[in-house]
């Protein structure tokens, strides 16, 4: 199976090295950049939870010359997608199955409208990882992926494989019956601990140590779901806000997240596709929805004052 990567970010090069592991063809496309070159010169390196390290020999290309490509993965930034797919609009066949595992709403459609005669399937994050240094990346989150299905019979055994290798390599996914639910249950992982953490600049576990903290989380994720249930997800409440709880406390607690990591490298956030999202269907519903639309509107200040800011 041959399969591109499209993105040479924490989560992408987690997933490119350790699917390296069991497969020859794996490739990732990314523009140039320090954390690229490295990989491209010395390999990926992999700090495990033990920081054991692991370095995989990887070749992120600027090109797309080859359309033979089996599963192209998609990890790109969400505001990126469109663009960068653009210029990759004439570089597969039809018969290359697109899997987006990205943060937030709206990836699947983005992606299909590049790509309209393409087999398309979407996921979600349930591992986690951050870029260490160039070069390096800590894998720190250890949860369960999940991909939706295909009701094309031969697309489905593609993505059956590709979710063979994928636990092979270490990385444990399911394919899911009903990936919207799971892509929402996501979302209200992320709008939780991505917003804050950029905002506070602490790891995801830390949001926790205090009481302020647990409610800011209770009040965010309190707002997603009810945005959820106005577009026909089903959610216990209590018991997601208790599973957002626990994630935060004992399956990623020392992540860096990736919102996070763009606020200290002074990049553009994901934060219109998570909590810009919720703060959008709010409108839509007519469902106030007070703190989204804070921590947006702050994450939006934030990245407009890169240069700005006091030191």
């Amino acid at each position: 199976m041959k399969i591109l990567i499209i993105g040479a970010g924490a989560m992408g090069s987690l997933f490119a090295g350790r699917l390296k592991a069991q497969t020859p063809e794996v490739f990732q496309y990314n523009r140039n950049n320090p954390h690229v070159d490295q990989i491209n010169q010395s390999g990926l390196t992999i700090i495990e939870r033990d920081n054991t390290k692991t370095i995989v020999p990887l070749k992120v290309i600027q090109q797309v010359s080859d359309t033979s490509y089996d599963v192209v993965l998609v990890m790109l930034k969400t505001h990126a997608t469109h663009k960068v797919l653009m210029q990759l609009k004439d570089s597969f066949s039809p018969q290359t199955l697109f899997v987006t595992m990205q943060n937030g709403l709206g990836n699947l459609e983005t992606i299909a409208d590049v790509f309209p005669n393409n087999s398309i399937v979407a996921g979600t994050l349930g591992c986690g990882a951050s870029v260490e240094a160039a070069g390096q990346i800590l894998h720190r989150g250890f949860g369960t992926n999940f991909i939706g299905q295909s009701t094309d019979k031969v697309t489905q055994e593609k993505l059956i494989k590709f979710v063979e290798l994928l636990n092979q390599s270490g990385l444990e996914t399911e394919v899911a019956e009903d990936v919207q639910t799971i892509i929402w249950n996501k979302l209200f992982v992320n709008v939780a601990y991505n917003s804050l953490t950029a905002l506070t600049r602490l790891r995801n576990g830390d949001i926790l140590n205090t009481k302020d903290g647990q409610s800011l989380l209770r009040n965010i994720v309190t707002e997603a779901i009810a945005i959820a249930k106005a577009e026909g997800v089903i959610v216990d409440s209590e018991k997601m806000i208790a599973t957002c709880t626990q994630m935060g406390q004992e399956q990623f607690p020392t992540n860096k997240s990736s919102m996070l990591m763009d606020v200290l490298h002074k990049r553009k956030t994901e934060i219109d596709t998570i909590n810009g999202a919720v703060a959008k269907l709010g409108e839509k519903h007519n469902i106030p929805t007070p703190y989204n639309d804070l921590i947006t509107g702050i994450i939006k200040v934030i990245e407009a004052n890169y240069d700005m800011q006091v030191e």
